[in-house]
């Protein structure tokens, strides 16, 4: 009796655990709302695509860091696809200080994964965020 309990146990976890990695289907692109986040030297960002954007590929941009940061994304950023273009910024529109943030917006790409790259920033090279 309790060999067969045992077995209908693992039975019903294998089945939940089967399900589970099946409905993970409906929502094959929740990765890509997943923020992304770099905290070296110092200085925190987190970048959140943002799929709703119509006819641009955007993302928000938040940094917090010790001191009052300022800077417009548009100069130091650039878009990389999955074949290895790269697009400039259209626009930066945000607020500095020490709890930045902002939208960065780029020409609308239909890559299925793309990378955004944030040079020079505290002294880091660059800061690659991957979708």
């Amino acid at each position: 009796m309790k060999i067969s309990g045992l077995i209908m146990t693992l039975f019903v976890l294998i089945a939940a655990a089967i399900s589970g990695c099946i409905s993970g289907g409906d929502k094959p692109h929740a990765d890509l709302l997943e923020p992304r986040e770099n905290s070296d030297a110092g200085v925190q960002i987190i970048a959140t695509y943002l799929p709703d954007i119509t006819d641009a590929t955007a993302f928000e941009i938040k940094v917090t860091a010790h001191k009052d940061y300022n800077d417009d994304f548009k100069n130091n950023s650039f878009l990389r696809d999955s074949g290895g273009k790269t697009y400039q910024p259209l626009s930066y529109e945000g607020q500095g200080g020490h709890h930045a943030s902002g939208t960065l917006r780029f020409p609308e790409t239909q890559s299925k994964s793309f990378e955004l790259v944030i040079k020079d920033v505290a002294g880091v090279n660059e800061r690659v965020f991957k979708w």
